[in-house]
């Protein structure tokens, strides 16, 4: 996949060759100072990171040298006497979860964006566009609340983003502060201010489209959030997501009538979604990236508009050139590159300025994560595949801990918040290992509920995902072949059976206590410990760990389907 053509290759060498006797944009520049020292880990360390930083112009000689062939703005494009005749093309990836991989393996951030440089050189007319989710969900997003990204992604030379679920789970405020720190701009057609039918983060910069001059062709580009995203991260009571097809069709029109030739969507929904957009709106050229980590090596084709899926996290970037003859979009083609094997073959080298970005961030975690807290005599399951449909042992453990720690009869924690995909093996457990598998700034919340309550609250986990309910002190049966309502069929609490009538506590995270997930039953709960007086999840699990010295967790029967 990497270079599909031999001639590609050879460009992308002679690319490569000429940026290093040439270009100046790996070298490094004034950028923004980095954070202070990373304090001790902790309540205050992973849940208040984010810090004052000028809004600069800087940008690298790259993005000045972009800057001279393709030009932006938010106003309606000059009109030509002639209809566009020309080649843009859009280099884009899917998302990177504010990771920046492993910077000694071959696909990593530094890497990526020397790639995404070397392959929007080789076009006279490129964009470099990102697709959502880019500021977290990482251990290094908690510690420094997705800046770690924004300072890489302005250094790489990134152009576009749009907003992602994930971008939000550390607050709307804490956005709105990397959207000024972002020399690219942010683009939405639906993540609004709910007062004012805005998009989010206008006063920041952000901006429901631009207009981009490449050559003679005019580009439109937008873009879109997924419509859960306020059921599922933290957006704030003043932002909305009204809906796909009614605000994008709107911001397509708007575009056309500023003179868009080309319009193009970064997208952060779901492929299926993606699809059912281009059937239901006409006039989108293309529409890149994904909510989830879809590949294709070709794109579709839906209702004129072309969708490319590449996958997430540094594995491959999408080179997809769009043909404009007479005003009119002709031709596409699209070229996925490998980012391991263009490193493996040579043509690929870490960007220094990057690299240089990672490692200071990197190195102001190590200390303080990379220390032993205890050992598993176990392999731990922190597979999205097991803790968002099935009991897990590890999600047992840190149910545990939570009830615990709150003194509760029951503890609940979501499957979507206990994050990292691994299934670790029996040996050594870090802190860094705790952090990353979960980073939310999340604290722990103790409600009472009715039994009632709690039985709703079951058959809302039953139907799986990330609001699949890890538990402890109780046990569940449920059918999922029956209709939602009449799942759960046997509930015991501490082995005696569930009381429909009676209170209990229930010690769970900020995010389900406040009704994320959609598990509204639980807002107006009353409040044994609240947010602001509970211990960040995180922690409670380390301080277990420590205790506990060695941990065996298992699966133990706690949540049975018939």
């Amino acid at each position: 996949m990497y270079a599909v053509s031999r001639s590609n290759k050879e460009d992308l060498e002679a690319a490569s060759a000429d940026r290093s006797e040439n270009d100046t944009t790996n070298t490094p520049v004034d950028r923004r100072k980095f954070l202070s020292a990373t304090a001790a880990l902790g309540v205050a360390g992973i849940a208040g990171c984010a810090s004052s930083s000028d809004n600069g112009t800087e940008q690298t000689d790259e993005a000045s040298t972009d800057a001279e062939e393709t030009t932006t703005s938010s106003g309606t494009a000059e009109s030509t006497s002639e209809p566009a005749t020309g080649e843009v093309t859009l280099v884009h990836d899917t998302h990177v979860h504010g990771s920046y991989g492993d910077l000694e393996e071959a696909a990593n951030i530094a890497t990526y964006f020397d790639l995404m440089n070397q392959i929007a050189d080789n076009n006279d007319h490129s964009i470099k566009v990102g697709s959502g989710d880019d500021l977290a969900t990482s251990i290094l997003s908690a510690q420094f609340d997705g800046k770690h990204i924004v300072d890489a992604f302005n250094e790489g030379g990134l152009e576009f983003d749009t907003f992602g679920n994930h971008d939000f789970d550390r607050g709307p405020d804490v956005l709105r502060d990397r959207i000024s720190d972002s020399d690219f701009q942010w683009v939405s057609a639906n993540a609004r201010n709910a007062q004012t039918g805005d998009v989010f983060g206008a006063e920041q910069g952000a901006s429901q489209y631009e207009l981009v001059s490449a050559g003679d062709v005019t580009v439109g580009l937008t873009g879109i959030i997924n419509v859960e995203a306020p059921t599922i991260t933290t957006m704030g009571e003043t932002t909305e997501v009204p809906g796909l097809e009614a605000p994008v069709e709107e911001v397509v029109t708007e575009m056309r009538d500023d003179g868009a030739d080309l319009v193009v969507v970064l997208s952060h929904v779901a492929s299926p979604a993606a699809v059912e957009l281009a059937e239901s709106v006409d006039g989108i050229d293309a529409i890149v990236g994904d909510h989830a980590a879809t590949f294709s090596e070709e794109p579709q084709v839906v209702n004129d508009t072309v969708l490319s899926f590449v996958d997430d996290e540094y594995d491959y970037l999408g080179e997809l050139t769009l043909t404009v003859e007479d005003g009119e979009r002709t031709d596409h083609s699209l070229t996925v590159y490998d980012t391991a094997a263009a490193v493996d073959e040579g043509r690929v080298e870490p960007h220094p300025g990057v690299l240089e970005i990672a490692e200071n961030y990197e190195s102001k975690l190590s200390d303080e994560l990379d220390v032993v807290i205890g050992e598993t005599t176990v392999p731990l399951d922190a597979r999205e595949d097991t803790v968002r449909s099935e009991e897990s042992n590890f999600g047992n453990y840190i149910a545990d801990a939570l009830r615990s720690h709150g003194n509760a009869d029951v503890a609940i924690q979501n499957g979507g918040g206990i994050r990292t995909d691994e299934l670790y093996p029996e040996g050594d457990i870090t802190r860094r290992m705790v952090y990353s598998v979960l980073p939310f700034g999340n604290n722990q919340v103790t409600i009472e509920v009715t039994g009632e309550t709690l039985v709703e609250a079951l058959e809302l986990s039953s139907t799986g995902g990330g609001g699949f309910l890890q538990v402890s002190g109780m046990r569940y049966t449920y059918d999922p072949d029956k209709s939602k309502g009449d799942r759960v069929t046997e509930v015991t609490v501490g082995g005696e059976p569930l009381d429909t009538e009676a209170t209990y506590t229930v010690a769970t995270n900020g995010f389900t206590a406040t009704g994320g997930d959609s598990y509204t039953m639980f807002q107006d709960a009353p409040r044994i410990i609240d947010a602001n007086e509970g211990e960040l999840l995180s922690v409670i699990v380390e301080d277990a760990i420590e205790e506990d010295g060695t941990i065996s967790p298992s699966v133990e029967g706690r949540i049975k389907t018939e």
